[in-house]
């Protein structure tokens, strides 16, 4: 569905392509960026993960979130976790944290205090006002069991952690959503117009499952528009 005000013929959009030939859009330019060394990622979301289909013979990456105290050597002690068991990192990047999240932080804070237990570090100091959240990359996969090591090193010097998924390195598709894509090539085979055919959902689409939250961070007017659209 299109934005109001926009048809097939004054509408263009940034897409791999994979996207383009898995919804048989026209191609009409190729290697648009002015770096050649500049490339985007696309995310396909599901509820269901893939990693019951990654093996050791399917190259794997890990992406994670975690928060860390304000002192001195936090960031290189946490890396060390992974340095120490030769797990490669491909990507590190901090963002601001939500204030969801930071109040969560501080009411769990305030509990441990107050002997209420709970889990994590325990962290005397009050809580800063503005802290950061770091976003990990790494080249393996989340049952390996260099990584389980790793990630339970980390969890006990983070007061936050959350494993984002793992998924194939180079964007190969696996499991049921790579069969939905072949069966789709397969109907297309021999014919001129690829667009005759498209993948209109993915296995999984029609389940009852819980509703899926995404956060959309940084893409102004565009992010809000995105918003509505995924909210309505």
């Amino acid at each position: 569905e299109l934005p109001e005000g926009c048809t097939p013929e004054n509408t263009a959009s940034i897409a791999s392509d994979l996207a383009g030939k898995t919804f048989g859009l026209e191609c009409k330019e190729t290697g648009i960026e002015d770096d050649d060394s500049n490339f985007t990622r696309f995310l396909l979301l599901g509820r269901r993960g893939v990693v019951p289909y990654l093996n050791k013979k399917i190259p794997s990456k890990t992406s994670l979130v975690f928060t860390l105290p304000n002192n001195a050597g936090a960031l290189y002690k946490s890396l060390a976790c992974f340095s120490l068991r030769d797990i490669d990192m491909s990507k590190i990047e901090s963002r601001p944290m939500s204030a969801g999240l930071l109040n969560y932080l501080k009411f769990r804070n305030t509990v441990t205090q107050l002997g209420g237990g709970g889990r994590g570090p325990t962290f005397a100091q009050e809580l800063p006002r503005f802290r950061y959240c770091f976003y990990l990359d790494i080249l393996a996969s989340e049952l390996d069991e260099g990584v389980q090591n790793a990630l339970h090193h980390l969890r006990e010097q983070s007061d936050y952690c959350r494993i984002l998924g793992s998924y194939p390195a180079n964007s190969r598709l696996v499991g049921p959503v790579a069969e939905a894509v072949e069966a789709l090539n397969s109907a297309n085979a021999g014919k001129v117009n690829r667009g005759d055919l498209r993948l209109e959902s993915l296995p999984g689409d029609k389940e009852g499952a819980r509703q899926l939250n995404i956060g959309i961070v940084g893409y102004g007017s565009f992010g809000q528009y995105l918003s509505k659209k995924m909210g309505g």
